[in-house]
């Protein structure tokens, strides 16, 4: 990364950055089994069809309770509000597509 004609880098092994707040992930559940899956695709590429593939694999394995399928409007942005919101109430579990 370039900062002022500087090369700047970044040492991951640097060890955890210090926490800003109070926030918490979810546990992971132990199965997919019962879970609602969202399914996050940026727009390229076979993103989406990938996903929906991916999903009818996984459905044929375990026994989902369904899919939130969220196509976002552009690669460089996150889910639009409303999205987010469908994927943070109704979604345990969350699967993102890159494609290219």
């Amino acid at each position: 990364m370039a900062e002022n004609g500087r090369l700047v880098a970044l040492d991951p092994t640097s060890g955890p950055l210090e926490r800003r707040d109070d926030r918490t992930f979810r546990s992971h559940p132990a199965s997919l089994d019962g879970q609602v899956i969202a399914l996050v695709a940026n727009g390229l590429g076979q993103g989406e069809p990938f996903l929906a593939a991916l999903y009818q694999e996984l459905e044929g394995q375990v026994e989902l309770a369904g899919a939130v399928r969220v196509l976002k409007t552009s690669v460089s942005v996150p889910p639009e509000p409303a999205d987010w919101a469908r994927i943070t109430s109704e979604a345990s579990v969350a699967i993102t597509g890159f494609g290219g």
